[in-house]
Formats: structure tokens, C-alpha cells, sequence
């Protein structure tokens, strides 16, 4: 097996949970670390179906309705709580941990005797690999497809203008609250149906496998908007497809030449931060110091010291 389609196979599987960190950090501009949490318990509540003899796609849509439902929670303490949405979000997937272990009844269930939509796609003559690669490729097709039909309807339209200026939006007569809870609820019901994915994936789930997972999806997000820098929805949508995928074929070709996998995370995390240090700081010979780039590059970061301020949680 080639590392191309080692990387599209497993990217594909993460590319509902990197769009759901659009609709949420991108479009709605909050930072939602819900999404976590929704990751974990889309995939428990698959498991605990399947175990219990439910249909695959049945089990897939409950799981992505346990997700939007915690989406829905987050918007509740953010809304009517007045909390603020990093530490709802912080909050909820807290207790998410705990309520994966309740629905599942152990830390951890196998699959591997269950029929999954990608056994299925065995069972048509495919082999393990390439079953995950149409099954899950043709999933994120068509969420993709969806996201574009909505954010181009009049109600996708209210949620971006809600993200990019909530003042403005409220002004011209957009319910934001409303807008909100229906992105938040989407955001994290394209994570659970990436956990439920990869559940059903790998036939067992356990209750670590949602840590470090927003990582993952802002690894994606960074990559897809380096390579496609448009605000348009149908090439920012298609710019986090394929963020996810050169990703992971990134991960696995890495790993190919001996990286320990104990370091991954790691290496992730190291390469996020330096595409946002980058993009944050527009470094080029034109804002050297002692020029007028230079100059204009100060200004930005004296009014970001002066606007910076610690987040009011309680």
C-alpha cells in the first residue's frame, strides 16, 4: 500500500471532524473545544449500538446526534448561562468523558465480530483498504457537498455573517443565537460522525481515542488554507478535504521513515503553531525593522498587546 493512499484513507476518516472545526472556529469564529468531546462520544455511542446488535447506519446517525446534542449543551451554557464558549466547551468535554465510559459500560468495546458500512464494502469485493477509501471518500463527498448547498442558502449566509461580524448581523435583523446553535449543533455532529467512522474503522473504540484530536483538525485547517486561500464556502470546504489528506499522507510518510509514533502529537503541534506564527507574522524582507513594513508590523503587535486581555471565565 502506497503512503498516498495510506494518507487518503486515514484523512478521509478525519475529514468530517476538520470540517466540523470550520463550521465552528471558521465560519462561526468560536472557539469550540466541544468537538473533542463530540469525537469520542459519536464513536461510543456507535460501539455500545453495534455491540448491542444495532444496524451500521443507524448506530453512525445516533452517533452524530449525540455529538449535535452536545454542540446544543455548549450553546445552552454559552447562551442562557452566559459562560463563556471556550470554557462550556471545556466543560462539556470534561463530562464527556465519563458519559462515553456510561454508554458503553467499559472503557473500551471491540468490534471486530460487528458488521460496519466498511465491511459491507468488503463483503462487495473490496479489499480493507480500498473499502475504507471509497466508503469514507464518498461520506465526505457528500458532507461536503452539503455544507456548500447550506452555507449558499440564505440561513448558511446568516450563520457566516454571524461569524464575521455578530454587531453588524444583529443590526440587520439575524437571530445570531439561533445561528449559533444550529452551527455549534452542526460543527459537532460532523465530529461524532468522524468518530463513528473510525470506530467502525478499526472494530473496537475506546474512550482515549478522542485526545489531542482538535490538534488533528487544526493541522488540517492550517494546511488546506495555506494551500487554498479563499473565503468563497465551496473552496474553503474543499481546501479542508484536502488539508486533511496531505496531512495524514504527511504523518504516514513520516512514520515510514522511523518517526517514533510516541512523537506524532507532537510534531503536530509544533507544526501548527509554526503555520500561525508564520501567517501571523507576514515575515519577508519588506518588514525588516528599520523599514516601513517594519514599522506597520510593531504598530500590529503594540495594539494586539494593548487588546489582549485574559478571557473573563467566571
Amino acid at each position: 500500500m502506497s503512503t498516498i493512499e495510506l494518507g487518503l484513507q486515514i484523512g478521509f476518516l478525519y475529514c468530517p471532524f476538520a470540517l466540523g472545526i470550520y463550521v465552528a472556529m471558521r465560519a462561526l469564529s468560536l472557539p469550540d473545544l466541544t468537538l473533542e468531546g463530540s469525537f469520542g462520544l459519536g464513536g461510543c455511542v456507535c460501539a455500545a449500538m453495534l455491540a448491542d446488535g444495532r444496524g451500521a447506519v443507524p448506530s453512525l446517525a445516533i452517533g452524530c446526534l449525540g455529538g449535535a446534542a452536545l454542540g446544543l449543551l455548549t450553546t445552552f451554557l454559552h447562551l442562557r448561562l452566559h459562560l463563556n464558549v471556550l470554557l462550556a466547551g471545556i466543560l462539556v468535554t470534561t463530562g464527556s468523558w465519563s458519559l462515553c465510559i456510561l454508554v458503553m459500560g467499559a472503557s473500551n468495546v471491540s468490534l471486530l465480530t460487528q458488521q460496519t458500512i466498511f465491511t459491507w464494502a468488503q463483503d462487495a469485493g473490496l479489499d480493507s483498504g480500498r473499502a475504507t477509501l471509497f466508503v469514507a471518500g464518498g461520506i465526505t463527498v457528500v458532507l461536503g457537498a452539503a455544507l456548500i448547498a447550506f452555507f449558499n442558502s440564505r440561513l448558511g449566509l446568516s450563520m457566516r455573517a454571524t461569524g464575521m461580524n455578530i454587531q453588524t448581523a444583529r443590526s440587520m435583523g439575524v437571530r445570531t443565537e439561533a445561528r449559533q446553535a444550529v452551527g455549534l449543533a452542526t460543527a459537532n455532529g460532523l465530529a461524532a460522525c468522524s468518530g463513528a467512522l473510525v470506530a467502525q474503522q478499526q472494530g473496537f473504540m475506546d474512550v482515549s481515542a478522542s485526545s489531542g484530536v482538535v490538534v488533528i483538525g487544526l493541522a488540517a485547517l492550517m494546511i488546506g488554507i495555506a494551500v487554498i486561500p479563499s473565503p468563497r464556502p465551496h473552496w474553503a470546504i474543499l481546501s479542508v478535504i484536502l488539508g486533511a489528506c496531505i496531512y495524514r499522507t504527511m504523518v504516514a510518510w513520516t512514520l515510514e521513515q522511523g518517526l517514533d509514533p510516541n512523537y506524532v502529537k507532537l510534531v503536530t503541534a509544533v507544526a501548527v503553531a509554526t503555520v500561525l506564527a508564520v501567517r501571523n507574522a507576514s515575515f519577508s524582507l519588506k518588514a525588516l525593522p528599520w523599514t516601513e513594513g517594519g514599522r506597520r508590523r510593531r504598530r500590529r503587535r503594540f495594539t494586539y498587546y494593548e487588546n489582549d486581555k485574559v478571557a473573563t471565565f467566571l
